[in-house]
C-alpha cells in the first residue's frame, strides 16, 4: 500500500500527456485578467480552485512582476501541478462585502517548503510582505497557530485587497488547494477538527495500548511486529496532516523529511514481518516466508544504502527509488497471494486481512483522482487516505482478534480434552483399585480366613497332631507371602529389575504346577525407579494371568536390554485368548497396557487360541 504515496508521479505523467495532446489541437487561450473573489457567506469556507490564477517561473520575480505574469496566464482552477522543479504563483483580488472584517486564507499543504504573501490594498500602493513562513522555518514564526499554512486578511481600513502568494516545493510533487474563511468560522471549524483529530488519534492510541499489553502478557511476536506497523502508521498520517511541526519539532520541519523516509522504510518492513506472523508462513508457506524474508533483507541494505551513501544515493535517486518501488510491490504481491492461500486455513482471518488492503487501495486511489480534481474529496478534514489508513488498521485489529480468539478456543478445547482424559485415567485407576481391592478381600476370606477358621476348629477337637497343625499354619504363611508379593513387588526398594522379577518367579513356582523360566541379558543397572516398579508390576500381572486362565504346564519371562529400549516378554504354552474379542480384555490386560504407556512404552498381544500367550512390553531408555 505504500507504492500509493508516489503513484501520483505515474499519473501526473500521463496527465501532462493527455494535456500537451490536447493544448496541440486547440487555439491558445487569450490572456485574461486577474480574477476577483468576493468575500460573502457564499465563499465562507469554499476551495478557491475555480478563481485563483497560477503560474510558474524557473527563477524567483517580484511582486509586479509576478502579478504581471498572472494577469496574462491561462491557468485557472489548478491546485495540483505533480513533480515540479519550478516556483509556484498565485494571484487573484479579494472583494470584501462581508460584516466581518477579519478573514483566513488556509493553504491545505503543510508540507511546502516555502511559502510567501504579499499583499497591496489597490495599485497605488506598494507590495507588503505579510507572509513569510515555509517547512523549515519555526513553527512560532506562523502568525496564526495552525497546523495548515493559515494568514488572516484584515479589511477593516479597505474593502478591495491584491493578493500574490509564492510557493516552493522543487523537486518533488506539488499541491497547494486553498480555502477562504470568515474568522467565525474558521475557529469554530478549527475547533471542531481538532476534536476530530484528538479521536482519530485516540482510537489509535487505544489499538496501540492493546496491542502492546497483548504482546507483553503472551510474547507473541505477531503483536510486536503489528504494533511496530500501527505505530508507524498513526506517526505517518499525525506527520502528513502538520500536527507533527506543531507538537513533536517545532523548532523545524526539516527533521519531517527524514521522518517519512524513515517511516517509510519502518513501515515496509514491519508490515512484511507482520504478515509472516500473521499468516504463520514458516509452517503454512515455507517458500512464501522465505521470498518474504529475502524481501525484508532488500528493505534493510535499501536503508543501510540511504543512510551510509546520502550523496551516492541522492545522485541516483530516480534508480533507487525504482528499486524500493519494486521492494514495496514484492511486498503487496507477496502477502496477498498468502492471504488467499490462507483463506483454506482460517477464511475470516484472511478476508479481512483483504478488505483492508482493499480499501486502503481504493483510498488512495480516490486521493490521487481528487488531487487531480478528477474526483471530488469526502469532506476537508481528513483526506480519502488517512480514513483509509485507521479503517485498514481497525480491520487488521480485528482480523488479529479473531485469530487470538481462535487460538483461546483452541486452547480451551485442549484443556477440555486434557481434563476428560485426566478424569478417564482417575476413574479408571480407582476402577483397578477398587476390584483389585475386591479380588484381595476375596482371597483372605476364600482361602486364608477359611483355612485359619478351619485350623482354629481342628485344633480346638485336637483332630490333628503337631506337626500337622504346624505345616497347615506354614501353607497359611505361604498365601499371606503370596498375597503380600500381588499388593507390592517383593524387594522393590532394595533390589534391582531382574533380582524382582526372579523372586517373583521362585515365590511363585512355590506353589504352582507350571514350570516357569526366567532370563535377563543386558539389563541397565540405572533404571529409574517409575520403570522399575511398573515392569515388575507388568510381571506379576502377566504371571496372575498365567496362573488364572492359562491352564499352561510352562511359561518363560524374558528381560532383554538394548541400545535404545528394554523388552520384557512372558510366553506360556496354554489355551491362549482371542486378543480381537474385548470381553476378553480384563481389568489385568487393560492394567498391563495403561502402566506401559505410563513409563513411554508399549505392550502387545499375540496369542492364537490353544496355542498359548506372547505378551512383549517395549520401553524406550532415551
Amino acid at each position: 500500500m505504500f507504492i500509493f504515496h508516489r503513484m501520483r508521479l505515474v499519473i501526473t505523467v500521463l496527465y501532462i500527456l493527455m494535456i500537451s495532446a490536447f493544448a496541440a489541437g486547440v487555439v491558445t487561450a487569450q490572456p485574461s485578467s486577474i480574477s476577483s473573489i468576493i468575500l460573502n457567506e457564499e465563499i465562507d469556507g469554499r476551495l478557491m480552485v475555480d478563481f485563483i490564477r497560477v503560474d510558474t517561473s524557473t527563477a524567483v520575480l517580484t511582486p509586479d512582476e509576478a502579478w504581471l505574469r498572472l494577469s496574462g496566464s491561462p491557468h485557472k482552477g489548478e491546485h495540483f501541478r505533480g513533480l515540479s522543479q519550478d516556483y509556484h504563483w498565485l494571484g487573484f483580488t479579494a472583494v470584501h462585502e462581508s460584516d466581518s472584517d477579519i478573514w483566513f486564507l488556509e493553504v491545505m499543504n503543510p508540507h511546502l517548503n516555502v511559502v510567501k504573501m504579499w499583499i497591496r490594498a489597490d495599485e497605488s500602493h506598494e507590495w507588503e510582505l505579510v507572509e513569510h513562513t515555509g517547512r523549515s522555518a519555526p513553527f512560532h514564526s506562523r502568525r496564526i497557530s495552525h497546523y495548515n499554512y493559515a494568514m488572516p486578511l484584515n479589511f477593516s481600513f479597505t474593502n478591495t485587497t491584491d493578493i500574490v502568494m509564492m510557493f516552493d516545493k522543487r523537486g518533488s510533487s506539488i499541491s497547494y488547494p486553498i480555502r477562504i474563511w470568515s474568522a467565525e468560522l474558521f475557529n469554530t471549524v478549527q475547533q471542531r477538527n481538532y476534536i476530530v483529530y484528538g479521536v482519530y488519534f485516540g482510537v489509535f492510541a487505544i489499538i496501540l495500548l492493546v496491542i502492546g499489553a497483548a504482546f507483553l502478557f503472551s510474547l507473541r511476536m505477531v503483536f510486536l511486529w503489528y504494533f511496530v506497523y500501527a505505530a508507524s502508521v498513526a506517526i505517518f498520517v499525525f506527520n502528513d496532516i502538520g500536527l507533527a511541526h506543531q507538537y513533536l519539532y517545532p523548532a523545524s520541519d526539516s527533521i519531517g523529511s527524514l521522518m517519512r523516509v524513515g517511516l517509510t522504510y519502518v513501515m515496509v518492513l514491519s508490515f512484511n514481518l507482520f504478515t509472516m506472523t500473521y499468516f504463520r508462513m514458516k509452517q503454512l508457506f515455507p517458500l512464501m516466508h522465505k521470498l518474504v524474508g529475502a524481501v525484508c533483507i532488500g528493505v534493510i541494505l535499501h536503508a543501510a544504502a540511504y543512510l551510509l551513501t546520502t550523496n551516492l544515493f541522492r545522485e541516483h535517486i530516480t534508480l533507487m527509488l525504482l528499486i524500493l518501488y519494486v521492494i514495496i510491490i514484492l511486498s503487496i504481491v507477496f502477502a496477498l497471494i498468502t492471504a488467499f492461500r490462507y483463506v483454506q486455513h482460517d477464511c475470516y482471518t484472511a478476508y479481512l486481512f483483504i478488505s483492508a488492503f482493499a480499501f486502503i487501495f481504493i483510498a488512495s486511489f480516490i486521493f490521487i483522482l481528487g488531487e487531480f480534481g478528477l474526483f471530488g474529496q469526502f469532506g476537508y478534514l481528513l483526506t480519502p487516505l488517512q480514513v483509509g489508513y485507521a479503517v485498514e488498521i481497525i480491520l487488521l485489529s480485528c482480523g488479529l482478534a479473531w485469530q487470538v480468539r481462535e487460538v483461546e478456543r483452541s486452547k480451551m478445547k485442549l484443556n477440555e480434552r486434557i481434563i476428560g482424559l485426566k478424569n478417564e485415567s482417575l476413574r479408571a485407576y480407582i476402577e483397578g483399585s477398587e476390584k483389585e481391592r475386591s479380588r484381595v478381600a476375596m482371597d483372605l476370606h476364600d482361602t486364608i480366613g477359611n483355612r485359619l477358621a478351619h485350623l482354629k476348629r481342628n485344633m480346638e477337637k485336637n483332630r490333628f497332631e503337631l506337626s500337622q497343625n504346624i505345616h497347615e499354619i506354614g501353607s497359611v504363611i505361604t498365601d499371606v507371602r503370596r498375597l503380600s508379593h500381588r499388593l507390592t513387588p517383593p524387594g522393590a526398594e532394595i533390589f534391582d529389575l531382574p533380582e524382582q522379577i526372579q523372586q517373583l518367579v521362585d515365590s511363585t513356582q512355590e506353589s504352582s504346577t507350571i514350570d516357569y523360566k526366567f532370563q535377563a541379558l543386558e539389563v541397565p543397572p540405572d533404571l529409574s525407579d517409575e520403570i522399575r516398579i511398573q515392569l515388575s508390576r507388568i510381571a506379576q500381572e502377566g504371571v496372575e494371568n498365567i496362573e488364572k486362565h492359562s491352564q499352561a504346564s510352562s511359561a518363560e519371562i524374558q528381560l532383554i536390554g538394548h541400545p535404545d529400549e528394554l523388552v520384557l516378554t512372558i510366553e506360556d504354552d496354554g489355551i491362549g485368548m482371542d486378543i480381537t474379542q474385548t470381553s476378553t480384555n480384563g481389568i489385568g490386560i487393560e492394567n498391563m497396557r495403561r502402566r506401559a504407556a505410563f513409563i513411554g512404552g508399549d505392550v502387545t498381544f499375540t496369542s492364537v487360541p490353544e496355542n498359548g500367550l506372547q505378551i512383549m512390553v517395549s520401553i524406550p531408555l532415551k
